[in-house]
């Protein structure tokens, strides 16, 4: 099991399952002092029984709210000890992420090489990933959806996690009888959309219904490999095109860019104390992150004092989820109008995501905000991301796709699209080529598309 990953490394084997639930009581075994016990091997157990105290701490409170404290009360150790294994709660947590990727890396790995067939492999591994999720909800929740809390740090460990299960996607399109070539960008989608729909069903305590998904996320994949349909050749030319309109079409141009300075004697003319307030917290969050946000760090950013603050807001997260919402609604706006402008068409795809991709690019604030920072602010901050990705891929429900566009997709295979989409915006901007995007909207514009023939 992925709860008891690190211990059963070491071979030792979890404490009694009748203690209090929210008990700090250690939760695993001491090594047996006496002959045998090297000093590498006690090492190795304490490390072990700190991450499986990381994994339950964070299924209690989230890793913002998991202290050091309990964590060396449930491994059973000191600070001292605590500190000879990690530098920080953060080391440990993506110590602890890594250790249960390896692990289910391992494990999806096994199964998927059993069957001949290349679709089967695919069902195999990917009912292995499910069935895990299932049995070990907590340990997914800390790699699946905790992980995101950490903002850039998680990231790297996030790609690297993927690797292997998108080495697994990628041999068997070459397995399969289409010998069309799908590019990385699709790949990582693909393994990215599944995390999506594991992620949206652990928040919503659904996870159970993941088994059953399997065979239908597997043919969502696969269809990667088919021809082009008419709606996707015409989708992709449109996204291969800048957008024509104005900027000033999609939103309050009179007013200053969200790089003006929150402070500056233009913002000051121009905006509300309450407006410089919300800039001000997005700012704070992309310079220093989530945890340098502070009422005095906002008041100092936006030139205000701590009691205009509480004139408009009760708390930090208030103003920074303000931030994205505006910010996320310019964003909409802006890939809409470029949507509206095509008519009825498929092409209307194609132009509102490259509008999107523009609008992103020109504004590198929103980007870091919305695609690293948000989900620092923790579980309303996460909902908030999730109605965001929803309005971005409204345009797939059947009822908004355009004529010409015959299939439609259920909302697991929504959900996955979006996540899809998502992460290869993420990828994309955390290796520098934030300015480049425009030029993936061809691409990502099949991601969205192909799936619906």
């Amino acid at each position: 099991m992925i709860l008891r990953l690190a211990l059963t490394i070491v071979g030792a084997g979890m404490a009694s399952k009748d203690r209090a639930p929210q008990s700090t009581e250690p939760l695993f075994p001491r090594l047996a002092s006496g002959p045998g016990q090297t000093p590498e091997r006690v090492a190795r157990h304490q490390k072990a029984r700190l991450e499986g105290a990381m994994v339950e701490a964070v299924a209690r409170h989230g890793f913002a709210g998991t202290t050091l404290r309990e964590l060396v009360a449930l491994a059973g150790v000191s600070r001292t000890t605590f500190y000879e294994h990690f530098e920080s709660k953060q080391d440990c947590f993506l110590a602890t992420f890594d250790e249960i990727v390896a692990e289910v890396a391992e494990r999806i790995g096994r199964a998927y090489r059993e069957p001949e067939d290349f679709r089967e492999r695919l069902v195999a591994g990917l009912s292995t990933f499910m069935e895990l999720a299932v049995e070990e909800p907590s340990a997914a929740r800390l790699a699946l959806v905790e992980s995101l809390t950490l903002g850039t740090a998680g990231v790297a460990h996030r790609e690297r996690g993927s690797e292997a299960f998108e080495l697994m996607i990628a041999q068997s399109f070459e397995h399969s009888p289409s010998k069309r070539e799908v590019p990385a960008m699709t790949v990582r989608a693909i393994v990215a959309g599944i995390r999506g729909v594991v992620y949206r069903r652990l928040r919503a305590g659904r996870q159970e219904e993941l088994p059953s998904l399997v065979e239908e996320i597997v043919d969502w994949a696969l269809r990667y490999q088919q021809p082009d349909g008419k709606a996707v050749t015409l989708a992709c030319a449109a996204a291969s095109k800048a957008t024509a309109a104005p900027r000033e079409d999609a939103g309050e141009a009179e007013k200053p860019d969200w790089n003006e300075p929150p402070d500056s004697t233009r913002s000051r003319a121009e905006l509300t104390q309450r407006e410089r307030i919300v800039r001000a917290a997005a700012w704070v969050v992309v310079e220093r992150g989530y945890e340098a946000l502070s009422i005095p760090a906002i008041s100092a950013a936006a030139g205000t004092s701590n009691q205009t603050f509480y004139e408009h807001f009760r708390n930090k997260r208030e103003p920074f989820i303000a931030a994205f919402e505006i910010l996320a609604g310019e964003a909409l706006a802006f890939a809409a109008a470029a949507f509206q402008r095509e008519g009825d068409s498929p092409a209307a795809i194609g132009a509102g995501l490259r509008a999107l991709l523009e609008h992103i690019a020109d504004n590198p604030l929103f980007a870091r905000l919305a695609f690293f920072e948000l989900p620092t602010a923790g579980p309303v901050a996460l909902d908030r991301a999730d109605l965001a990705m929803d309005g971005f891929t409204a345009y797939l429900t059947p009822g908004l796709l355009p004529s010409g566009v015959s299939g439609t997709v259920s909302p697991p295979i929504l959900e996955a699209i979006g996540s899809g989409i998502w992460a290869a915006i993420q990828h994309e901007i955390a290796h520098g080529r934030t300015a480049e995007l425009p030029e993936r909207a061809p691409e990502i514009s099949r991601i969205a598309l192909a799936p619906l023939g």
